[in-house]
């Protein structure tokens, strides 16, 4: 317990449990949209932005966040084109990030870097300034989604289902493309970019054999996603293992345990 009174750890854990809250909130929209691979296509868009932060000079995770948005903006646009389908946009940016990424950091390679941080996370070192960000990130995107959540259920929908809403569902549309961004560029700072698609993913699996509204999805995936930060980063004070593997390591045994107990049609 003594290791609770750290700075850092207090910090891991608030961040955590913000990035926890942010996946759980919008993980059921991502699953539901059928675009799970979008988060990891906007980790390996990250990744790029990281890598061109360092040819500037700017800090990589801040340097992340432009790139994010500027590219979740073009995504929506191409995709309003009806000329590219979702799979095809997110295998382009996936492998297109990533390639960019390494060339970058390979050009930046006289700067102190470690890219391993964005890969897997780092959250035991954030910082103040890390731990402001994610908290406004997380206030950010729960009122976001608050406000308009009959649109978003709306826009999200595949098929798309396009009621007449009072606002643009194209305009809908790109703004949940936006808050996905902010919330994967948390991700990458604290979870990681090859991990982040888990943590969207893995506790609305686990989640939705259980509950019969959507709303109720939403929390329950939350408290799930909340859960398994909270054990993992526990785990991790004691146990040699990196928190982000523990994280998803708590996520897949929740998983696997309610399995047998899941109710599946006839």
């Amino acid at each position: 317990m003594e290791l609770l009174t750290y700075t850092f750890v207090q910090y891991a854990f608030i961040g955590g449990i913000g990035m926890a809250v942010l996946a759980g909130v919008l993980g059921p929209f991502v699953v539901q949209s059928k675009q799970s691979i979008a988060s990891d296509m906007f980790a390996h868009v990250a990744l790029a932005g990281i890598g061109a932060a360092l040819l500037v000079g700017v800090s990589p995770w801040w340097g992340a966040l432009p790139a994010l948005i500027l590219v979740s903006t073009l995504i929506w646009w191409l995709l309003d084109s009806d000329s590219y389908s979702p799979d095809s946009l997110a295998m382009f940016f996936l492998s297109g990030g990533l390639a960019l990424a390494l060339a970058l950091v390979h050009v930046a390679k006289d700067t102190a870097f470690a890219f391993e941080n964005y890969l897997f996370g780092s959250i035991l070192t954030l910082t103040t300034t890390d731990l402001v960000a994610i908290v406004s990130a997380t206030v950010c995107v729960i009122g976001i989604a608050w406000y308009l959540w009959y649109p978003l259920l709306g826009a999200t929908q595949h098929p798309r289902f396009l009621i007449p809403f009072r606002r643009t569902p194209q305009l809908v549309l790109l703004i949940y493309f936006w808050i996905l961004a902010i919330v994967v560029w948390v991700g990458i700072k604290t979870i990681g970019g090859l991990l982040i698609g888990a943590l969207f993913v893995i506790p609305v699996l686990t989640a939705r054999q259980w509950v019969s509204s959507f709303k109720a999805l939403v929390l329950t995936t939350t408290a799930v996603s909340v859960l398994s930060v909270v054990t993992g980063l526990c785990a991790a004070l004691y146990v040699d293992l990196p928190p982000s593997s523990l994280i998803i390591g708590t996520l897949i045994v929740l998983f696997l345990v309610q399995l047998p107990f899941t109710k599946h049609p006839a």
